[in-house]
């Protein structure tokens, strides 16, 4: 690996991907206004949560979104389902613009499109037992009667591994493991195109994530399912994603197939966020590059000029403050925004 001292050419841009993805995000933005004043409020500035973030995902296919907390990775998951109305941008589910839909039209499209959340207590109704969880998303779309209601949610159950007994409980008589499971289970009862797992297994014991991650892997296979992984556990986001991109302070800085960006990560901060995580053999721990960074995440309302990474990154140059670096393909199909090539 290179060291910070030597000096680096910029190098140039290369071609693109011209595959037909199921879902399609194009310089997505949201930004969050920030309001000042006591009698009448004004606005001061924006949060820039996302700021021009453009990915694909395959149909059938699972695309893992990795970086530290604050970076924009659960925004742009909500942004995706519209959870979070986008300031800017193109969102595609298969044929469907998303971004263009309103009223009636997105509330009956919001069937192709589920999340799992990161809190799976938090996000299940105490008041309601699984049977009224699972059957609610089928009746605000009207589809099927009780029995045909109650017959899918068995169904679903079965799937996820859990028995046609829990109809009768409330969430908090689950461990946290079925709660997810419970999750997942009402995601699916629409049998969407798209499922948003934000931190699916964050909140899990060790032992628990990996039943999890596995029946995630089940479900694909069995439903035909297609996955937006939001994740700042690297192991995590390896074991289930084709593709990776790393988001950092609103902005994607690499995308590459799982292999590759494990591999041969390119941007600097994929680097560090790599050489953190510890190897399980004492040999190659013992002798591997850390690489420390230096400061804090800056404030998403006042981002760097040029590389937003520049103010943490070892290998930061003069130009770096100067332009903004372009999304280049450094390889087939791996990409990056750095003016190096390191």
């Amino acid at each position: 690996m290179s060291t910070a001292s030597e000096p680096r050419v910029p190098v140039q841009r290369t071609g693109g991907d011209d595959s037909s993805p199921l879902l399609e995000v194009e310089g997505l933005e949201v930004h969050f206004p920030i309001r000042r004043g006591l009698l009448v409020e004004r606005v001061v500035g924006h949060v820039r949560a996302v700021d021009g973030v453009s990915l694909r995902v395959d149909s059938g296919g699972t695309y893992g979104l990795v970086g530290e907390s604050g970076c924009g990775k659960t925004t742009l998951g909500r942004a995706v389902l519209r959870l979070e109305e986008p300031t800017a941008g193109r969102v595609r589910l298969g044929a469907d613009e998303v971004t263009a839909l309103k009223g009636e039209r997105l509330r009956r499209h919001r069937s192709k499109m589920q999340m799992v959340f990161q809190d799976p207590l938090g996000s299940l109704n105490p008041r309601h037992n699984v049977d009224i969880l699972l059957a609610e998303p089928l009746k605000v779309h009207g589809i099927g009667s009780k029995a045909e209601r109650r017959k899918l949610a068995v169904d679903t159950l079965d799937a996820v591994g859990l028995p046609k007994s829990v109809l009768e409980r409330y969430p908090h008589e689950f461990s946290g493991g079925q709660r997810q499971r419970l999750g997942i289970a009402r995601a699916l009862m629409l049998r969407p195109d798209l499922i948003v797992c934000d931190e699916p297994v964050s909140a899990l014991d060790v032992s628990i994530q990996a039943q999890v991650m596995n029946l995630l892997e089940e479900l694909q296979v069995e439903f035909g399912l297609t996955y937006l992984v939001i994740a700042h556990d690297l192991a995590v986001v390896r074991h289930l994603s084709d593709r990776v991109g790393v988001m950092y302070l609103g902005k994607l800085v690499e995308e590459a197939d799982s292999e590759s960006i494990y591999e041969n990560p390119r941007h600097p901060y994929t680097k560090a966020l790599l050489s953190a995580v510890p190897q399980p053999d004492p040999e190659v721990e013992a002798t591997r590059e850390r690489i420390i960074l230096k400061g804090d995440l800056p404030s998403p309302a006042n981002p760097p000029s040029g590389c937003r990474f520049r103010t943490r990154c070892p290998w930061a140059e003069d130009i770096c403050a100067e332009q903004e670096p372009e999304w280049r393909e450094t390889t087939a199909g791996h990409k990056v925004a750095c003016h190096f090539d390191l």
